[in-house]
């Protein structure tokens, strides 16, 4: 229910693993606008492992610099300052920087990848109610002619599904129908947000007019370039606005206030208003993200301040971390308690969240005048995200007393370490597969062969005994499991099997190491997390024996 980019994220994963699904919107037309545009190095990847990344990225833009004005003028320039230093890919974070795309491009993008599965969205589709029993959720369904002069109201139909998740936003419908409760507050902080063309382009900078405390505290006006050539977004408002509903109403009247508000400079000339939206800022989270046959995603499960852009970012996390475990769930091959770690994976990631996003929004505003208030290095980038805390990771020199894992925070990992049961698991470029009586192909990423669909077991064969763990494979299906062995440079042809792998660069060997004796065999989960570091057949049995129950 939802098609934002939590429902479409969640919708292509299922059909990318087999499993029929439908997707309404209560809306009649594709939603407008940027919104939540900016776009986090993890959720790059996570776009790249659906086939998507290379249309986003090409149609993107970079952050630019920030560019703060004097008032009351509103020409002279204060400062230009960056939120973050443009960094440098590395062999294992191909990905280091937010990018920004408008949602209703990113919308287009998936929902064009969604039809080349066959399925589409089903506009004009509200769920009205539900309910639910142990076998099924039947729900009650208006359509809404889609033909704006049409006189023919809408039509109601009764259906029944094996699960529901609710992707409808922060005023969805489904979590109410479930009796979730949305804990949290609604802030003083209300604003007018938009897309605008200006007769003239501006600048390719964020521009800020006075200080950004003047943002959240008076009314200030904020603008920046989009991906859309010609198309500029703006957020107006802060404590003191007086209605941005009011404002909304009248195009003439928010003319007004952004002029007043940019110190009524006539080189700013706005020609057209593309869609407005008030907006209040609130910081809140269910009590729950699963109940019964039912779950929630994205907006419809947690809110908060836009500061540091994880909002969208962490609703597709959310939906990739439920996509593969519901696929194998619906399909029978995994046991239904695997669909309870969605809930215990994802609840301490988004209440950490909405503490950080809280605690930059302060130091956003204590320290707006300088760098450190709009610092968004580190974690918002959400590579740190982890699973540690999960019952279905398994991490052997845990259980030998080889190393004793803190847990820590859900949102960042201590750099310099080794990548743990849980963490995201890093690329390794440069393997070159090795196959018997054609030699060696040129070298691959690792992020390109790791398959949404399946788990990935990475074998060192230098660690451990490759054959051993092969035959403890043989009970799962390939199309389930994919063994890869993982070889030293030079040492490919001594091995007889079909996924042979020289680790050319050595760099795959780098990110995936542990403990001697208990880190030959990781395990990388569909959604590109770490599900089990290992050096048994024993401990690789446990960590599939937590998500498939009995061999499938």
């Amino acid at each position: 229910v939802g098609a934002g980019p939590s429902g479409l994220i969640l919708a292509l994963s299922l059909v990318r693993n087999g499993v029929p699904v439908r997707v309404i919107e209560k809306s009649t037309t594709n939603r407008l606008g940027q919104r939540g545009a900016g776009l986090s190095p993890r959720s790059l990847e996570i776009f790249e492992s659906l086939g998507v990344v290379e249309e986003i990225i090409a149609r993107a833009i970079d952050v630019p610099l920030f560019r703060a004005y004097k008032m009351p003028e509103g020409v002279e320039i204060l400062r230009e300052f960056a939120t973050a230093p443009r960094l440098d890919p590395t062999p294992d974070r191909p990905y280091i920087n937010f990018v920004l795309f408008g949602q209703d491009g990113l919308d287009q993008v998936l929902r064009a990848e969604l039809a080349k599965h066959g399925c589409s969205v089903e506009m004009g589709a509200e769920l009205h109610s539900l309910n639910q029993d142990n076998d099924n959720v039947r729900v009650k369904i208006l359509h809404h002619d889609l033909d704006q002069s049409s006189q023919l109201g809408h039509s109601v139909e009764d259906a029944s599904y094996e699960w529901v998740i609710g992707a409808d936003g922060a005023r969805g419908v489904v979590r109410k129908q479930v009796g979730m409760t949305f804990i949290g507050e609604t802030t003083e902080l209300a604003f007018v947000i938009g897309d605008i063309t200006t007769k003239d382009p501006l600048p390719d900078r964020w521009h800020l007019w006075g200080d950004i405390t003047d943002v959240f505290m008076g009314e200030r006006t904020v603008i920046r370039p989009t991906d859309v050539p010609g198309v500029w977004s703006f957020i107006l408002g802060g404590r003191k606005l007086a209605s941005a509903a009011e404002i909304c109403a009248n195009e003439n009247s928010l003319k007004a206030y952004i002029k007043a508000n940019t110190g009524n400079r006539g080189d700013i000339q706005i020609t057209n208003f593309l869609w407005t939206s008030p907006y209040r800022i609130s910081v809140r989270m269910v009590d729950t993200f699963k109940k019964g046959r039912v779950f929630v995603t994205g907006d419809a499960g947690h809110v908060h301040s836009p500061t540091g852009g994880q909002g969208l970012n962490t609703g597709i996390q959310d939906s990739y971390n439920l996509g593969w475990k519901l696929a194998l769930v619906a399909k029978g091959l995994a046991i239904p308690s695997l669909l309870e770690t969605f809930n215990e994976e994802r609840y301490p990631v988004v209440s950490e969240m909405l503490n950080m996003t809280t605690d930059l929004m302060k130091k956003t505003l204590e320290h707006s005048n300088n760098e450190k208030g709009w610092n968004r290095t580190g974690d918002v980038n959400q590579l740190g995200v982890n699973y540690r805390g999960s019952t279905i990771v398994v991490n052997e020199a845990e259980y030998t007393g080889q190393e004793s894992v803190h847990k820590g925070s859900s949102y960042n990992i201590e750099a310099g370490g080794y990548v743990q049961p849980g963490d995201r698991a890093p690329d390794a470029p440069g393997l070159i597969k090795y196959t018997k009586g054609s030699g060696q192909d040129a070298g691959r990423r690792l992020f390109k062969l790791l398959d949404s669909t399946r788990h990935t077991v990475l074998i060192f064969s230098d660690k451990i005994d490759y054959r051993l763990v092969l035959a403890s494979l043989q009970r799962y299906d390939r199309e389930l499991v994919r063994p890869m062995i993982i070889t030293r440079p030079g040492e490919g042809a001594d091995i007889t099997a079909y996924d042979v792998f020289e680790d050319g660069d050595g760099h795959a060997s780098s990110a995936y190491k542990g403990p001697e004796g208990v880190s030959g065999v990781f395990v990388i989960r569909p959604d590109g997390v770490v599900g089990a570091r290992v050096g048994s057949t024993e401990a690789l049995g446990r960590y599939f024996q937590g998500v498939f129950g009995q061999s499938p």
